[in-house]
């Protein structure tokens, strides 16, 4: 369905972000992008939803190809047009509206009127039984699991064939991101949408992601099933914070893997 091939981006004409990232995303699947603050992650969403604009960033070589066609070129309006929504990290309410506005708001660009709309409601209303008992509210008065909840709910309602989700568990409780995943899973099942996700909370991702990549410094540095990642050696290590023997290392011990660099020798 969606295809990276050998993208490099550069912000602001000088900063190179992105260098040669390649990656697929098959349809209806799951698949991961994993890696620490700083590696280029979010970049490859925005590169492929048009929106790296907003932060003066530019695909300089490489190309994106959406469904056979390509995409880079393309403005972020014609890319949603297509079938692509990114739901961007931080979860970004309309936070002056109440939670069925925002939901109301997603559904603009898909055509019906208003009976379609209201058929849409229902079905975000029945993955996320919270946001009904509070479509009245004001959505900036929200808990952070509950804007997360509204902003997936959100991206549903224009009906995409290929969601990018950025960094759904940050600063949420470990049960509340778990019952997000489990629905992210259900819609990826029931809604055919495939996903690519990305993420720091390796643990919650591959418990759900068909496909994984690893990316450090702007390239991708290991790719592969979801199952295999998991029982990679330095993804346990790095990522999940496990030692060979399966005993959790200390955040001490773990912030200098960088310098070992087993996956690029």
């Amino acid at each position: 369905m969606l295809r990276v091939n050998n993208v490099e981006v550069v912000y602001s004409g000088v900063i190179l972000v992105l260098r040669g990232v390649t990656l697929e995303v098959p349809e209806g699947s799951i698949v991961c992008l994993l890696g620490a603050n700083g590696a280029g992650k979010t970049t490859a969403l925005r590169s492929i939803s048009g929106l790296l604009w907003t932060e003066l960033g530019q695909v300089t070589d490489g190309s994106i190809e959406f469904q056979g066609q390509r995409i880079d070129r393309l403005p972020p309006e014609k890319i949603v047009q297509r079938g692509i929504v990114q739901i961007m990290e931080g979860r970004h309410v309309l936070e002056h509206l109440t939670v069925e506005e925002n939901l109301r708001a997603g559904g603009h660009t898909v055509k019906g009127g208003g009976t379609s709309l209201n058929r849409d409601l229902d079905m975000v209303y029945s993955y996320f039984p919270k946001l009904k008992d509070m479509r009245s509210r004001v959505s900036g008065y929200l808990s952070g699991g509950e804007q997360q909840m509204l902003v997936i709910g959100r991206a549903l309602m224009a009906h995409p064939k290929l969601m990018l989700l950025d960094e759904p568990s940050l600063g949420l409780a470990p049960l509340l991101v778990q019952e997000i995943y489990q629905i992210v899973q259900r819609i990826n099942v029931e809604e055919r949408t495939s996903i690519l996700l990305v993420e720091q909370n390796a643990q919650a991702a591959l418990g759900i992601a068909n496909y994984g990549y690893v990316m450090e410094n702007g390239r991708v540095v290991l790719d592969g099933p979801a199952g295999s990642l998991r029982n990679n050696e330095d993804v346990k290590e790095f990522y999940l914070g496990l030692s060979k023997v399966g005993e959790r290392k200390s955040y001490k011990e773990l912030k200098y893997y960088k310098r070992r660099k087993r996956w690029l020798g």
